[in-house]
């Protein structure tokens, strides 16, 4: 009955969100020919049609990072195995694309409509559908299932509030899960929520999370380096801000800027928010240099903002000290994880519910520094940057929180192996 509901509404609503997803995706630079596999419209620059691949199903460019840390571990355990990895946006496409090794194909997802959905596995005929985190559609579920082709759920989590509030939609949503053939979770307080949306009991593994496991890296988007453009602005320590958002560059860039020498970048969430952050920061004062503008050799003082696709992991380790955005002006956090690993010491602001309990693990160890005010984020920044010592024992303690995930991608790809036919390697028709 849900899916019956589900499939009279979808269209209506589609059709409703579509000019605003246009309108963002083009002004992220992402308009192309190849928006039309969102309907299963495939042509010249389409994967071609593929026999026996794996097909793993994403959102954005985090969920697309997992997924390569994935595929790339598996390739290096399995060369024989060929994947298919489908995106929802345009910067997570581009992100996969620049990233992909040749044993990776990226299109992007189709809609879930009973149609696409079943134009796209009549093209590609998966061996195995993996979703990223909790990309469950219920078209997509249905149809894999209906063919026999096993599901899984990797690197699966779910918050308390989303659990109880996807609990008491079971009667609903129930269906929609329990085709699952296995499920990855985070961590074991996610197995128990869960099994409480309708995943069944036996099929769901704690594996450890795969965006936290300190064993693999993430690939760098064409062996990026980022040298040249932070020696442009000068040589003093680099004090970043990654995934920031509004109000957050204005906060972070009055806070650095009091950190005598340093050079001050800032990677925003959203990079079609260029002009206005570089509005925001000139009224205050401050020079600024985009990335999409810049010419390296030209060396000119300044705020660097990175407004650019998957540069970021290559930025982060070249910094001395990092902010991570969305925990001072708005909730939920972005993830600290990258820096940690790359170790680089991290201070955030209270807010980051969507990394529980990895942040109260962290902030148990002082394996990260929590500032509520521009003084206190000020005074930690120049605190990081100047005393080694303690920046290396806070990165030190601070990995040693993400030893808990380490191996998390070896697990996963030991589960999903198991669900894997019979078949002979991909091939293309």
């Amino acid at each position: 009955m849900f899916r019956h509901l589900y499939n009279l509404l979808l269209p209506g609503v589609a059709a409703m969100a579509a000019p605003f997803w246009l309108l963002k995706t083009r002004k992220r630079g992402g308009l192309s020919q190849r928006l039309w596999e969102k309907l299963s419209l495939y042509h010249a620059e389409s994967p071609p049609p593929t026999q026996g691949v794996i097909y793993l199903h994403a959102v954005s460019v985090g969920e697309a990072n997992i997924a390569l840390k994935l595929v790339q571990r598996w390739h290096e355990r399995d060369p024989s195995q060929h994947f298919l990895l489908a995106l929802g946006t345009s910067t997570g496409f581009d992100h996969a694309k620049a990233s992909a090794g040749e044993y990776l194909q990226v299109l992007y997802a189709p809609l879930d409509f009973p149609a696409s959905v079943s134009a796209m596995l009549d093209r590609y005929e998966p061996k195995l559908i993996v979703l990223i985190e909790h990309e469950v559609w219920p078209n997509l579920i249905y149809e894999t299932s209906r063919r026999g082709i096993p599901v899984a759920l990797a690197n699966a989590r779910l918050s308390p509030r989303s659990g109880r509030r996807l609990a008491k939609l079971r009667p609903l949503l129930g269906q929609t899960y329990e085709p699952l053939a296995w499920v990855g979770a985070q961590v074991e307080d996610d197995v128990e929520r869960l099994a409480a949306i309708g995943i069944r009991p036996a099929t769901i593994a704690v594996t450890g999370s795969i965006k936290f496991d300190p064993a693999t890296t993430t690939p760098v988007v064409g062996r990026f380096d980022p040298r040249p453009f932070l020696s442009a602005i000068g040589g003093g320590p680099v004090l970043m801000a990654l995934s920031t958002h509004p109000g957050e560059e204005r906060l972070f860039a009055q806070a650095a800027s009091q950190v005598q020498g340093a050079r001050v970048v800032i990677i925003p969430r959203h990079m079609e928010r260029r002009g206005e952050i570089e509005q925001e920061l000139r009224e205050d004062g401050h020079a600024v240099r985009l990335r999409s503008r810049m010419d390296p050799s030209e060396r000119k003082e300044g705020i660097l903002v990175v407004d650019s696709t998957g540069e970021m992991p290559a930025f982060t380790t070249q910094a001395r000290v990092v902010f991570v955005g969305k925990s001072l002006l708005a909730h939920g956090g972005q993830n600290p994880c990258e820096a940690i690993a790359a170790g680089v010491p991290v201070v955030a602001g209270p807010h980051l519910e969507n990394f529980e309990p990895l942040a109260e693990q962290l902030r148990e160890v002082e394996g990260i520094a929590t500032v509520n005010t521009v003084a206190e984020l000020s005074a930690q920044l120049r605190i990081l940057s100047t005393d080694t010592a303690k920046a290396a024992t806070m990165t030190t303690a601070a990995q040693s929180v993400l030893e808990q995930h380490k191996g998390a991608t070896d697990r996963t790809i030991d589960g999903l192996q198991k669900l894997l036919p019979n078949l002979p390697a991909a091939h293309h028709r």
